[in-house]
């Protein structure tokens, strides 16, 4: 769980968001990654590249969990819920689900090959070490992680 909740938070910080917490403890009802709402789209940006973040932020966590070696049943499971987030996303943009389908593929490969490079990873590995060890981050915590 820790480095499915530090792969989003990574994707969510290489794509110019901020995280405001992140928790892996069980029993917390916030439990997840929480980021800060983005001021209103420029008028360079259509709500189709904000759709596409948000999608590359939905697939972190599964791309994280296959980079590390995560048993695939886990990464399974967790993937599903954040591809059916990622279909509600779309559908409420407007996205019918066969060109969703695609942009959670191409953000699945994109998210892949960015987060295996190793500057990247190591965010990744720094933010995990940090769930694993404190269970709740604050968004200073996550800042001081993501900074090291």
């Amino acid at each position: 769980m820790a480095y499915h909740e530090a792969g989003h938070a990574v994707v969510h910080h290489l794509n110019g968001g901020l995280i405001t917490r992140l928790s892996i403890e069980r029993a917390d009802p916030r439990r997840g990654t929480q980021v800060a709402p983005r001021p209103a789209p420029a008028q360079s940006e259509d709500s189709k590249q904000a759709l596409t973040r948000r999608i590359a932020l939905l697939v972190g966590g599964e791309v994280a969990g296959t980079l590390h070696g995560t048993p695939d049943h886990l990464v399974t499971a967790g993937g599903r819920v954040d591809h059916e987030a990622a279909l509600r996303a779309a559908a409420e943009a407007g996205v019918d689900q066969v060109e969703a389908r695609a942009m959670i593929d191409a953000q699945w490969d994109l998210v892949h090959r960015c987060l295996s490079d190793p500057s990247a990873w190591r965010l990744v590995e720094s933010l995990a070490q940090s769930l694993l060890r404190h269970k709740t981050l604050d968004a200073e915590q996550v800042k001081a992680a993501l900074t090291q």
